[in-house]
């Protein structure tokens, strides 16, 4: 017995809907974004295009193979493929639906891994790269969702003097700088001692501090410093190597700060006094490791004078990991 896929796309069949699901997460590879509501016409449509551009690019071979399931599945609703592609309604047993939807999923994956990463939308090509490679390079926590956070949100804000308090290995100044380089004006100051005994001058918990006690800063520090020259960021990039507290004299007023030093409880909210009081009204603050118990003081203090824009939460805990907010 057929089921009619208009139907089935009103949410009445779960598995056909869970099947679509992971079809347009398949089709996220080649930049093609999910409509709101999952529709199984749409989705073929969509597919058509996705085809069409492997075609013009020599991707003849994933192209034939994923016809030779849209062919199957047109001879069984009983009309052309083209219709199909085309978006046109058919009717079809569920079954052989779900194994087309795995079917062509599969062939796709598998293209999409060998295809270079695609920049996400709103993110030049030349700033994602330079996210990639900073990724691949530099030492650090950033995760790829706040360097595309900071990258976004420098480009829209367009930034002229931005300061990072607490370089280490790089990784999260260098999305700001490829975004400064693109848009052609500012410069990112970074403040970094490189120094283990700055690092625990101010105790945060005994873990953290053994840690950051063994550090190779040395070997960081250069491995940033040439990533800097080789990637072509000298330009945008101001290096004050110095703790945070000795350098804050050099700024009157700051449009872009990225708060990420130490994050014992003096330190923290010594930052948020000395930089975050000189941010512009309307500029941005990002402040990192919101969740620590250390920091909380700092947060609090943040509060008092800039309202919150987005959080970053840790995919795992659910924990508030990072806060981009806005000097009133």
């Amino acid at each position: 017995m057929g089921i009619d896929v208009m139907t089935a796309s009103a949410n009445t069949d779960q598995a056909l809907l869970g099947a679509l699901t992971a079809a347009w997460q398949t089709l996220a590879g080649f930049r093609v974004a999910a409509p709101q509501k999952s529709d199984l016409f749409v989705y073929f449509k969509s597919l058509d295009d996705v085809l069409t551009g492997l075609n013009e690019t020599g991707g003849i071979e994933p192209v034939e193979t994923v016809m030779t399931h849209v062919d199957y599945l047109a001879e069984k609703a009983g009309c052309h493929s083209a219709v199909i592609l085309g978006g046109g309604h058919f009717t079809a047993d569920p079954q052989v639906i779900l194994d087309a939807l795995a079917n062509i999923g599969s062939v796709l994956r598998m293209e999409a891994q060998k295809r270079p990463e695609q920049p996400p939308e709103g993110i030049p090509e030349d700033v994602f790269a330079l996210i990639l490679e900073a990724e691949a390079q530099l030492a650090g926590w950033c995760s790829r969702e706040k360097a595309l956070i900071i990258a976004r949100t420098v480009l829209q804000e367009r930034p002229h003097i931005c300061v990072e308090i607490g370089i280490f290995g790089g990784r999260s100044l260098i999305p700001c700088a490829a975004a400064l380089r693109h848009i052609g004006e500012g410069v990112i100051y970074g403040i970094e001692a490189w120094s283990p005994n700055v690092a625990i001058a101010n105790p945060t918990n005994l873990v953290n501090d053994d840690w950051w006690s063994k550090v190779d800063f040395t070997g960081i520090k250069q491995a940033f410093f040439r990533f800097v020259s080789a990637t072509n960021l000298t330009q945008q990039v101001r290096v004050v190597e110095a703790p945070s507290g000795r350098a804050a004299a050099l700024f009157d007023k700051i449009d872009f700060l990225h708060i990420d030093g130490s994050h014992s409880a003096f330190n923290a909210a010594e930052d948020v006094i000395l930089y975050a009081s000189k941010v512009r009204p309307g500029g941005i603050v990002v402040f990192d490791d919101v969740n620590w118990q250390s920091t909380a003081p700092a947060r609090e203090l943040l509060a008092g004078f800039c309202d919150t824009i987005t959080v970053l939460k840790d995919p795992d805990s659910g924990l508030d990991i990072c806060a981009v907010l806005r000097r009133r």
